[in-house]
């Protein structure tokens, strides 16, 4: 794993991570407050046959943040549309499959809309939109309310793992997706200690923005397959709203995983890397527009 610089549009300086291989790249993104390397679990079990990349979004791990303060969602759909740019990976015969948690996904389904043909196939876990009949405003405008709330510094790793072990969302991850979030979600604070990466100023900006981006709207723009996956053990996207999402989209399909909740990628690794591995199979073909 070694990490790529790539340069966005407005001029932020992403990180992405590149785990090697020369087989067909899988571009991970993840969800608001984590980071590229919450994947490596996942990374490590997807075999072969795949090339993992995973992109610190900006705000988060070793990216930087916004320029402008502002977090809206689109600039995450950017970003990963330069990643491919800048990587080659965007190249005519090329095809890439976008895995993605929560907002994560939903800029994988914003950036397939505004640049159709850029993915061949996406896997995207419980995408967070505005879903008519949906009540996840609500749910973000608490979540803001407890980013501002988080404890954002730490005199060691091991203080930072005590902190958040078993603990809120981090109760879902297996020991080794919750050390891979403690590797990449700390740079070195002033006073010699640590600080969390992602800002809880610039979270909470993320979860305000969470309902503004048009990700609903833009779903019938999305050509290439999608497979909508979720939990079905308290899932911050419900299933009947993954359908919903799914019979929208040209091509869409729904999963759902009955033991797992809203951060079930980092909770069973194996099942995710597998049901990733399994779609990036199906994608194998060009399927791209000429």
């Amino acid at each position: 794993m070694k990490p790529v610089t790539v340069t966005a549009d407005d001029g932020a300086r992403l990180v992405c991570w590149d785990f090697g291989g020369r087989g067909q790249p899988v571009l991970m993104l993840h969800g608001t407050g984590l980071h590229g390397r919450c994947w490596v679990p996942v990374a490590q079990l997807l075999g072969e046959g795949l090339r993992p990349l995973a992109l610190d979004m900006r705000g988060h791990g070793c990216s930087d943040r916004s320029p402008d303060g502002s977090y809206d969602w689109r600039y995450f759909a950017t970003d990963a549309l330069a990643v491919l740019d800048q990587l080659g990976l965007s190249a005519r015969g090329q095809t890439v499959v976008g895995a993605g948690h929560s907002s994560g996904a939903s800029s994988l389904l914003l950036a397939e809309a505004s640049a159709p043909g850029s993915f061949s196939h996406l896997w995207a876990w419980e995408p967070i939109m505005s879903v008519p009949g949906g009540d996840l405003a609500r749910r973000d405008a608490e979540l803001a309310r407890r980013a501002r709330q988080r404890r954002p510094r730490f005199r060691s790793i091991e203080e930072a793992r005590a902190h958040f072990e078993g603990r809120g969302q981090f109760a879902e991850f297996s020991p080794g997706s919750l050390e891979a979030f403690l590797e990449g979600a700390f740079v070195p604070d002033a006073d010699g200690g640590l600080k969390l990466a992602c800002d809880p100023e610039d979270e909470a900006q993320m979860y305000n923005a969470a309902m503004k981006h048009d990700a609903w709207e833009q779903l019938v723009n999305v050509r290439c397959p999608v497979r909508l996956v979720g939990g079905g053990h308290r899932p911050a996207v419900p299933p009947h709203n993954l359908e919903s999402t799914a019979a929208r989209l040209p091509a869409g399909e729904v999963t759902v995983m009955p033991t797992l909740g809203h951060f079930g990628p980092f909770a069973d690794p194996a099942a995710a890397a597998s049901d990733i591995a399994g779609w990036a199979a199906r994608g194998g073909q060009d399927t791209r527009n000429p």
